[in-house]
């Protein structure tokens, strides 16, 4: 079965998506899409978030639908996430930061301590060039961007749609990789699924993929205030960042803030992989079984589907995202669950046709 993943090179100036099914064909088709002038077997793939190099299928097999990789030519030195968006501050910003042994020194301390560096950036940053959005006004902020991004708005609804479509993918390969779906024995696990899966692009198509969620001009549904300033929501479970006014940001400030801010996490509170999967694959159980209650009407059923309503404000919205700045995204597990949302024929009925979610719900 084939997985997404998201593949960049080396300047980290595009990423592109790749399906494969084991490592030699990710990596040949990320050489083809690159256009790397090299054998495939000259190439080695990294995990970009820890530098992991991935060596075998096995531990391909390990990682979530996806995850971005760092795709190297034999000459080239593998550099980590934050070690990049770090190096390209200290080349622009010199007087933030000491060279030499300090900077080999500084290199070598933990993420916590480099992002309060990249933060005495961000605080002194010239605020003159913010509320500029052309790309005729401000070109040094569209450096590295797609020449079809021609607003500073319509590039940042372009980034959270990206992080809704991994989202999707993630669901998409998780569901039909599972043993419901390519085990199924009359059919009605996998169908069940497809029609799952084809209601929740429906809906998110429906919301336009939530692109206002980074962008200042959607005043009623924008993560930032009308200056395009964002603020960390803390830890998963707290009510706020107990680093106010630290975890702070404004990407549509400088071309250095906007590469930062991709560090920054649309953080699950009830967690996609460990916990609202699962539990799809539950409803989708249940319903095979004719052993469901329909969360609307609660009555028991034999004949009904998955609803999606509810699954889709968890997987995509922020009744359940939290944007928080890497310090304050715990990757542990969170004590909170989804619930098995399963509706009846009837109530299913009712729900027909193209349905709009209330995504400014909190």
């Amino acid at each position: 079965m084939k997985k997404g993943y998201k593949v960049t090179d080396v300047k980290r100036e595009k990423k592109i998506g790749v399906a494969a099914e084991n490592l030699k064909e990710l990596i040949e088709k990320s050489c083809r899409k690159f256009g790397f002038n090299v054998r495939c077997a000259e190439c080695k793939l990294y995990v970009a978030e820890d530098g992991t190099l991935v060596e075998d299928d096995e531990y391909l097999m390990t990682l979530p639908p996806q995850t971005l990789f760092v795709l190297l030519e034999k000459s080239e030195k593998m550099v980590t996430d934050i070690d990049f968006y770090y190096n390209i501050i200290r080349s622009t910003k010199k007087d933030y930061i000491d060279t030499g042994l300090a900077a080999k020194e500084f290199l070598s301390t933990n993420i916590r301590e480099k992002f309060e560096v990249l933060q005495r950036y961000i605080t002194a940053a010239d605020d003159e060039k913010a509320m500029l959005s052309d790309r005729s006004e401000d070109p040094d902020w569209f450096i590295g961007l797609e020449s079809s991004e021609k607003t500073k708005e319509q590039s940042m609804s372009k980034r959270v749609k990206e992080r809704m479509r991994g989202y999707f993918y993630k669901t998409k390969s998780a569901l039909q990789s599972s043993e419901l779906y390519v085990h199924s024995k009359n059919g009605r696990c996998k169908t069940l699924i497809d029609q799952f899966l084809l209601d929740l692009r429906e809906l998110l198509e429906c919301s336009n993929y939530n692109e206002g969620y980074f962008n200042r001009k959607y005043v009623d549904v924008r993560l930032c205030n009308e200056r395009g300033l964002f603020e960390c929501g803390g830890l998963w479970s707290e009510d706020k960042c107990v680093y106010r006014n630290v975890h702070i940001i404004n990407p549509y400030r400088s071309r250095e803030e906007r590469i930062i801010f991709q560090t920054w996490n649309l953080d699950h509170k009830i967690e996609l992989s460990r916990s609202i999967i699962p539990k799809i694959l539950q409803a989708v159980e249940e319903i095979n079984k004719g052993e469901s209650n329909c969360y609307s009407c609660n009555n028991e059923f034999n004949n009904g589907g998955i609803e999606t309503d509810r699954y889709y404000l968890e997987i995509f919205t922020r009744s359940n995202l939290k944007l928080v700045h890497i310090v304050c995204h715990h990757k542990g597990k969170h004590n909170v669950q989804s619930g098995v949302y399963t509706v009846c024929r009837k109530c299913l009925g009712s729900k027909s046709g193209p349905r709009k979610i209330d995504v400014n719900k909190k």
